[in-house]
């Protein structure tokens, strides 16, 4: 498995990966638009030349807000989105980030427990956040102390 940061080669595959797993998912376009501003970074995780999960993260002074983690069906359970988001937290903190917040679905408790084994804590929870189905989201925050995040990411 290897974690690079996402091309525009990749998007097609992200965003069919995505229309495969969210219920109102980011467009071809989407990704592409996104992916060429500069405070926006996502990574892929892919088996061999396919992406199998990816993620991303907005930037803006010393906070980055994670979006869109996600892995394909078959490749879950193998600690992928776990090393995904720990490889976006040691990519972004030579950017200076120290503090990353996201939202979940508050019915997730898979990637709700994946958030707090990496450190993320529950703050707050967001009232009719998400639609199709509408559901409250749990907010999360991660806070950057001494403590290195293991390396997740494989120089080629």
């Amino acid at each position: 498995m290897l974690i690079t940061q996402m091309t525009e080669r990749e998007v097609p595959a992200v965003a069919r990966l995505e229309g495969q797993i969210f219920s109102a998912p980011w467009s071809e376009q989407g990704f592409s638009d996104t992916l060429a501003m500069e405070n926006v970074l996502f990574l892929v995780a892919k088996d061999g030349e396919e992406v199998c999960g990816y993620c991303g993260v907005y930037l803006a002074a010393d906070e980055g807000e994670i979006t869109n983690v996600a892995v394909a069906r078959p490749y879950r359970r193998r600690g992928i989105a776990e090393r995904l988001v720990r490889a976006l937290i040691e990519k972004t903190a030579s950017y200076g980030i120290q503090n990353y917040i996201l939202e979940v679905r508050i019915s997730n408790d898979a990637a709700i427990k994946l958030y707090e084994k990496i450190g993320f804590k529950r703050c707050a929870v967001r009232r009719g956040f998400y639609e199709k189905p509408r559901e409250d989201a749990c907010v999360m925050h991660y806070h950057v102390d001494d403590t290195p995040v293991i390396s997740t990411v494989r120089q080629d």
